[in-house]
C-alpha cells in the first residue's frame, strides 16, 4: 500500500497500515479538523487523552485505519469499524492544511477497493447535519443520503 500517488499541488501520498505508534499523530489530525465538523457534541479530549484512545482502537482487532501521509507528516486517515466487508467508516479526517488536495478521495478509493476485496457492496459514513463540506465532498463521490440518526448525523452510503 505505498505506492506514492500524486494529488493536487505534485503532493505525493502514500499510505499504509495505522500501527499504536502513530496515535499521538491520528489525534492531533482529528483534534485539529474536528473544528471545521460543525459538531453537535464537540470533542473535549485533550491530545493525550484521544492519543490513549488511539492507542487503544490500534491495538483493538475492531478498528482499522489507514494513513495517507507524505514526507515527514500525516495528511489524513480513514478508520473502519469492525470487518471491513461491512463499509462502516468511522472517522475520515484530513490535516486542515491539506485539505482540497485530493487526498480524501484516495482515502475513499483506497477503502473502496478494500471492501470490494473482501466481499463487500457498500460503504457507508455517518455526517454531522451542519458539516456541509463533507456532505458535499461525499456528493462529488457519488454517495446519496439514506437516512439521519440521532437528529443530527446524516447516513450516507454509497454501492460499489
Amino acid at each position: 500500500m505505498t505506492t506514492p500517488i500524486t494529488v493536487k499541488d505534485n503532493l505525493q501520498v502514500k499510505v499504509r497500515w495505522a500501527t499504536p505508534e502513530d496515535a499521538s499523530a491520528i489525534a492531533r489530525v482529528e483534534l485539529s479538523s474536528s473544528r471545521f465538523e460543525n459538531r453537535a457534541h464537540p470533542f473535549t479530549f485533550t491530545h493525550p487523552q484521544f492519543t490513549s484512545l488511539w492507542v487503544n482502537r490500534l491495538k483493538e482487532g475492531n478498528y482499522k485505519t489507514v494513513l495517507a501521509f507524505g514526507a515527514k507528516t500525516l495528511y489524513g486517515f480513514i478508520t473502519f469499524k469492525d470487518e471491513i466487508e461491512l463499509g462502516k467508516i468511522l472517522a475520515l479526517y484530513i490535516d486542515p492544511l491539506y485539505m482540497r488536495h485530493g487526498i480524501g478521495k484516495v482515502l475513499i478509493q483506497t477503502a473502496e477497493q478494500m471492501v470490494k476485496m473482501k466481499g463487500g457492496v457498500h460503504i457507508e459514513v455517518d455526517v454531522e447535519v451542519l458539516n456541509k463540506g463533507a456532505i458535499s465532498f461525499y456528493e462529488s463521490l457519488h454517495f446519496s443520503q439514506v437516512s439521519v440518526k440521532l437528529g443530527h448525523l446524516i447516513v450516507m452510503r454509497k454501492e460499489i
